[in-house]
């Protein structure tokens, strides 16, 4: 009997191995194997593309590659492994609409003034698309988050900019008992064919896609997909492998088109997500380490060996002057990130290679009544240097807290809350720089959009509570 239930053991063993191995297979990688140096010399080819996916709500340590346990984002991973990865990369809020004016104008959102439901970006401000447009490419955006749509300026520079709304309504799973009509139109599968089919229109020419992902906002997958369990935590791990696969979709098609060679995929977040670390769930309420600490990943059109990790701290500003160095695009103006491609060369062991020093502070910022038209700001602030993040708000109560990030990743410990006092004049001089550095001439443009009651039902329906 103990020998039959051994067996019987060993089959369900076996078995759930297998089921494991046929989930989190990697199609094997058509790219052909390249070296280092070949990272400064793309900035000579004239036939790159490049694919920029915006996962919203993707926090870097639920990724495998940031040191998850679970194998969440096998192909995520590999592109990471073979390509180009920022180690210690911060985004500039945990809002979206916030978030995404910062990446579009590689600006602080002080700068910006993007900070209420119904700001819009001006058309004087200038956008990567249209920098890449005016340089040749064939530009397309698809788009899922309504934050994103054309009414708040999201479009500019874009031949199209499509939100797809294909498939059947999908109930999210997250939201549901808050919320009985939060559904989005279609899902991720959507975006992703309207990708490909952008991809086999325009193939010979040179282009740019950008994909907005939207499934793990809403804690969407598939039943293939939904393996880690049933607790929000859960759902959401199930929403990120639900995403991988859609990349890995994307890349197959790459791959059939005779494209992946000429391509540079680029894997980045808005903004993270909270599990109660903070005693907030979602984001869009404060400014932690779980909903700021995202992935930016960069796959070339080749495949290297050992893959480059940039340990610098990085932000979100940073994305667009790199992505536009590293292929020769121009860069952007009066832009607050830098390109990163002098330390990607240097972390490379590349000639030429120079780590920027001293290491850059980061900056985020929320409005935390971003949802009401009518009411003061109340500003929150963070800076993040090596070692330490500080925040600091004033309205409707003083908020102030530093952690040690190194010996406190996870920001439990408030410096200023125990032990000795802390010296924090440093950390708010850093603070009121932040705040004075001069607006963009188009800042003044900055508009307030009236929704209408559809548009803004919409947005209620992805989980935002909006006046």
């Amino acid at each position: 009997m103990n020998s039959r239930r051994l067996l019987y053991a060993a089959l369900a063993a076996i078995l759930i191995a297998g089921f494991f191995l046929t989930q989190f297979r990697v199609r094997p990688d058509q790219r052909p194997i390249g070296k280092p140096e070949e990272i400064a010399r793309l900035v000579d080819r004239d036939d790159l593309n490049v694919i920029f996916i915006l996962v919203d709500t993707l926090r870097a340590d639920r990724l495998g590659v940031y040191g998850y346990e679970r194998a969440t984002s096998p192909t995520i991973d590999h592109l990471a492994k073979t390509g180009i990865r920022f180690a210690n990369h911060l985004s500039q809020s945990s809002w979206t609409k916030t978030s995404m004016a910062s990446i579009w104008t590689a600006m602080y959102p002080n700068r910006t003034g993007i900070f209420r439901f119904d700001h819009a970006i001006p058309n004087d401000a200038v956008m990567p698309a249209e920098i890449l447009r005016d340089a040749g490419f064939r530009t397309a955006g698809i788009w899922r988050n309504g934050w994103v749509a054309p009414t708040f300026g999201f479009e500019q520079g874009f031949e199209v900019y499509h939100r797809p709304e294909i498939g059947i309504p999908i109930q999210s799973v997250r939201r549901e008992s808050k919320n009985p009509y939060a559904k989005l139109a279609g899902s991720d599968a959507d975006a992703t064919d309207g990708a490909i089919e952008f991809m086999r229109t325009y193939k010979s020419d040179r282009f740019f896609l950008y994909i907005h992902f939207m499934d793990a906002h809403q804690y969407m997958s598939d039943e293939e997909s939904a393996i880690f369990g049933t607790s929000y935590s859960d759902l959401y791990d199930n929403s990120i492998h639900w995403t991988d696969r859609q990349i890995a979709t994307l890349l197959r098609a790459l791959d059939e088109q005779g494209l992946r060679e000429e391509t540079i995929v680029v894997i980045a977040a808005d903004h993270g997500e909270a599990f109660q670390e903070h005693g907030n769930e979602g984001h869009a309420r404060d400014l932690h380490r779980e909903v700021i600490y995202t992935p930016w990943i960069v796959s070339l059109p080749f495949s290297l060996d050992r893959g480059v990790v940039v340990d610098a701290m990085t932000e979100n500003v940073d994305i667009w002057p790199t992505l536009l160095d590293l292929v020769g695009a121009g860069q952007m103006d009066q832009a607050d990130g830098v390109s990163r491609l002098p330390e990607v060369l240097a972390a490379a062991g590349v000639e030429g290679g120079d780590p920027v020093s001293p290491p850059r502070p980061s900056y985020a910022q929320l409005d935390r009544v971003w949802g009401k038209a009518s009411v003061p700001s109340e500003p929150l602030l963070a800076v993040t240097v090596p070692g330490r993040r500080f925040m600091r708000g004033f309205d409707p109560k003083p908020v102030v807290a530093l952690y040690d990030t190194t010996a406190d990743p996870g920001e439990r410990n408030d410096l200023l809350s125990q032990g000795p006092p802390v010296d924090v004049r440093e950390f708010d001089a850093l603070l009121d720089a932040y705040q004075a550095i001069p607006e963009p001439d188009w800042r003044k443009n900055v508009g307030r959009v009236e929704l209408d009651d559809l548009q803004k039902g919409q947005l209620r329906a992805i989980g935002y509570s909006i006046e």
